[in-house]
């Protein structure tokens, strides 16, 4: 199917909406009247009006959007223009704040845009004779006078192009094209309907950028303009709808923004305008769809009753009609309630995806399991491996109409209460492994920011991936417009994720909204204000630490184990290089020195300019499990390092500690050493948590009764002067242990095996929260007498790297950082649990987010698989 040229309609769209913002601005009063309207041609494409004002320029001067589509060429031109001609000063006094309407209208072998613009005043003929010839100054001006219509001529030296400005009826038409001049301004060119121009007023709202209209009848035209070929199974559902459409665009930077109306005229045998007499609804289809989804139009109803209703009225209008009904006796034969017990299981959500090898997926929602297993075996037959095909043809046509015709006898197989159709086996068994691999839509970073900003409430959806079709945007595009999508130097089409269109249902017409998601280079990760080249994947940090009393440095080590310190700028301060890799953390002292262990049982101390320290590096006993942690007991510092099962201690000189060379647990120790209360804590994997001096003496030991096994650090809470120390054990059972060595199980988890558990303060409390990643779910708690759920998110695939903790600012809060390493995206949580803004960002696992100089802004620094750090500003 060589459909997805619908989106050609929605770039013709987009390119109004970008015209229009180099000639009019925001109005603050009340939009007054169409009056130009009623000179425009009935063939007239797109139409949209704003006031000219100054605001825009300055809201809309940096909005990337506009110039992606129309071009950097186009752009700088129509820029001159504005401020050659419309805001001359011999002119702009009859133009400011009036409304202006820039439309697009057909030629033979291009499309002209016309400017039209009532003047706030009526100007005498004799004045105008006088005024337009100055306004040109830059330009070569002449005065004609053609079919009684006087005309003046605007050409800039070194151009082929003229501009036509004519003056009527209080009215300054501006153009490109002298013939559609003429046509305009001839009455008897067949103009709007009274109904339309009606339509059009009634929703000229206040306080808005600007509103396009679209007249309907004019769909077949604009497509037979940009498509090669014959509208497609998913074109042909729309671009015969009658009546008009009129929508406001709401601004965000990175997004083009469409909303309003859309009137609908002679339903009758339009298969979109079923949607209209239904109220929205929860779509949830669009989780399925595999990541290499090009199109997918997903449909919905809320009344099954109406439905069923107008879909017969529409069946019996379709070439189709007759040969159901036969069908329908021969069906009946062998049970006379099989259609109805399967059309009453079946639910209101389907939808088609066409995907980027042009082949279908269906999706319907099954709403009684049940009754669906009831006639199973007899509408259709297993062909294995839980996969089935319909005796019947045209049965997913039946009952759902258009959307499904692409649908004759397919293969399906159910998934999650839903089933799944292809018309071949290989596309089904291949979607399916798709499935089980979690490589969906939803996954990927460009559907993520889609879904943030356009809701999944509507009864029509649809929804076009760029990149995924741009095999057939290439190849079905008239060739001006295929050269244009291609040309990334003067266009940046290729830059936008998606466009979609959504329809909702409102008493027989549509509440519509067009949106297209675009890769603004302001967008976090996107423009990079440095990049450092490394020689291998990044296998520890990024860090960031105090270099001097006026900078910061950032310090990473690469999988050869080369250890980079860079500028806050991108430079290179220094590299070195450590006898294998670092285990957790590098940490910092208080005299600025660094401190580090690595698994070939090394341990680092080093300054700012990567000078080893008198000492340092040395040999440790054993391999270490986690980083070392610093305790100052007063007359005594030290650097305790553990071990599986035992406890290193060093001074800062590289000496080794008496009194620690037989500090030994039951168990493995679970992650760093914890100081607090003057004892170094340390959590054992057999239910213990261990207390021990400044000497090695152990001073307490809790042990949880019974066979527990813990999985990680205690959490360690103070609240009314009392210590209290939570622990989670791997059956995701949650235990509260006081200072005396009393404990109680607080919480029973119920998360898989492999399930992750750290206690930080991540939330808006002064107290460490208990975060669970359990599979793809994350999960974060807030501890006391029983544990209370603050807030949960759920990612598309597992996660499997343990969670990074980064200095907010707020506080002891730390934001929350995810790597989900199967999508290649990372995301970070703010202290109420909501994504912070920018994020997901496509990247790899390991990065850091904060600042990294004194007085720098919050930059996030992480890398990709060309073994680059970058670094964004955000």
């Amino acid at each position: 199917m060589r459909n997805t040229i619908i989106v050609s309609i929605l770039l013709f769209i987009a390119v109004v909406v970008a015209s229009v913002f180099y000639f009019g601005d925001l109005n603050k009063e009340e939009k007054k009247s169409v009056k130009p309207i009623n000179y425009l041609p009935n063939d007239t494409y797109l139409i949209s009006s704003f006031f000219n004002d100054a605001t825009t320029d300055n809201i809309f001067k940096d909005f990337e959007i506009f110039e992606a589509i129309i071009g950097h060429t186009f752009q700088d031109h129509l820029t001159q223009l504005k401020q050659q001609i419309l805001r001359n000063k011999e002119i702009s006094n009859y133009l400011n704040d009036q409304e202006m309407f820039v439309s697009f209208h057909p030629e033979k072998n291009n499309i002209a845009l016309l400017f039209s613009i009532p003047s706030s005043e009526k100007i005498d003929a004799e004045v105008i004779n006088q005024l337009l010839p100055k306004i040109g100054s830059a330009y070569q001006v002449q005065q004609k006078d053609t079919l009684g219509i006087k005309l003046f001529s605007y050409k800039a030296e070194k151009s082929d192009s003229t501009f036509y400005v004519s003056y009527l009826d209080d009215i300054f038409f501006a153009t490109y094209s002298k013939d559609l001049l003429l046509k305009t301004l001839d009455k008897k060119t067949p103009k709007f309907e009274e109904k339309q121009i009606e339509f059009f007023n009634k929703n000229n709202k206040r306080n808005t950028p600007f509103t396009v209209y679209l007249a309907h009848q004019n769909l077949p035209a604009i497509v037979d303009k940009y498509r090669r070929n014959k509208p497609g199974d998913f074109l042909r559902q729309f671009i015969n709808l009658k009546g008009q459409t009129a929508w406001n665009i709401n601004y965000k930077q990175d997004a083009l923004m469409l909303s309003g109306e859309s009137e609908l005229e002679e339903v009758k045998g339009q298969y979109i305008a079923l949607f209209a007499n239904q109220r929205k609804t929860t779509q949830r289809l669009y989780n399925y769809f595999p990541s290499n989804a090009a199109m997918f139009i997903e449909y919905s109803y809320s009344d099954a009753k109406t439905w069923q209703s107008d879909l017969k009225a529409w069946h019996a209008v379709t070439d189709d009609s007759k040969q159901l009904e036969g069908q329908t006796k021969e069906i009946e034969k062998d049970r006379s309630d099989l259609l109805t017990t399967f059309q009453s299981a079946m639910g209101g959500d389907f939808a088609v995806v066409e995907q980027n090898n042009s082949d279908y997926l269906g999706f319907i929602n099954v709403q009684d399991s049940s009754k669906f297993l009831d006639v199973l075996s007899n509408i259709s037959e297993s062909v294995g491996d839980s996969t089935y095909r319909f005796r019947y043809a045209n049965i997913p046509y039946r009952f759902y109409g258009e959307g499904m015709k692409a649908f004759s006898r397919p293969y399906f197989t159910r998934i999650d209460g839903l089933i799944v159709m292809a018309n071949h086996l290989s596309t089904l068994q291949q979607y399916v492994q798709k499935w089980k691999r979690k490589d969906l839509l939803i996954g990927t970073l460009g559907f993520k920011n889609y879904e943030k900003i356009q809701g999944n409430e509507a009864n029509v959806t649809v929804f076009l991936n760029t990149k995924n079709a741009s095999n057939f945007l290439i190849n079905n595009l008239e060739a001006p417009y295929s050269k244009n999508f291609r040309d990334n130097k003067e266009y940046n089409l290729q830059e936008f994720y998606s466009w979609s269109l959504q329809l909702t249902g409102n008493s027989g017409n549509f509440l519509s909204r067009l949106y297209a998601i675009y890769k603004s280079k302001n967008t976090l990760g996107v423009t990079p204000e440095w990049t450092y080249t490394m020689g291998s994947r990044l296998i520890t940090g990024p860090f960031v630490f105090e270099q001097s009393d006026t900078s910061q440095f950032i310090l990473t080590q690469e999988q050869d184990h080369t250890v980079h310190a860079v500028h806050p700028s991108g430079n290179k301060l220094w590299t070195t290089l450590f006898s294998g890799r670092i285990v957790g953390k590098v940490q910092q002292l208080k005299d600025r020195s660094l401190i580090a262990v690595t698994d070939r049982r090394r341990l680092y101390r080093f300054d700012t300019q990567g000078k080893s320290l008198k000492g340092f590096s040395t040999s440790i006993k054993d391999e270490p499990v986690a980083q070392p942690t610093y305790v100052d007991w007063g007359n005594q510092q030290m650097l305790l390092i553990p071990a599986k099962n035992r406890v290193m201690a060093y001074d800062l000189e590289g000496g080794p500690i008496e009194g620690w060379d037989n500090v030994q647990v039951e168990g493995e120790i679970l992650g760093p050493i914890q100081f607090h209360d003057n004892k170094a804590i340390i959590t054992s994997s057999y239910g213990r948590v261990y207390f021990f001096d400044s000497e090695g003496h152990k001073v307490q030991e809790i042990d949880v009764p019974g066979d527990i096994n813990f999985i990680g650090n205690v959490g360690i809470v103070v609240r009314e002067n009392q210590t209290l120390y939570y622990a989670c054990d791997d059956l995701g059972d949650v235990y509260k242990m006081n200072s005396e060595g009393q404990s109680n199980k607080v919480f029973e988890g119920k998360w898989n095996s492999k399930f992750q558990a750290d206690f930080e303060n991540v939330h808006s409390t002064s107290a460490p929260e208990l975060i669970v990643l359990d599979g793809p779910q994350l999960q974060v708690y807030e501890l006391g007498d029983s544990l209370r759920r603050v807030y949960e998110y759920t990612f598309t695939q597992n996660v499997e790297n343990r969670p990074y903790y980064f200095a907010s600012g707020t506080g002891g809060l730390l934001s929350l950082g995810i790597a989900a390493q199967g999508t290649n995206l990372i995301y970070l949580f703010a202290e109420n649990g909501t994504l912070v803004d920018g994020f997901p960002v496509e990247a790899q696992p390991l990065f850091y987010y904060g600042k990294i100089n004194y007085n720098s802004a919050n930059y996030l620094i992480c890398t990709r698989r060309d073994f680059k750090l970058y670094a964004y500003r955000h």
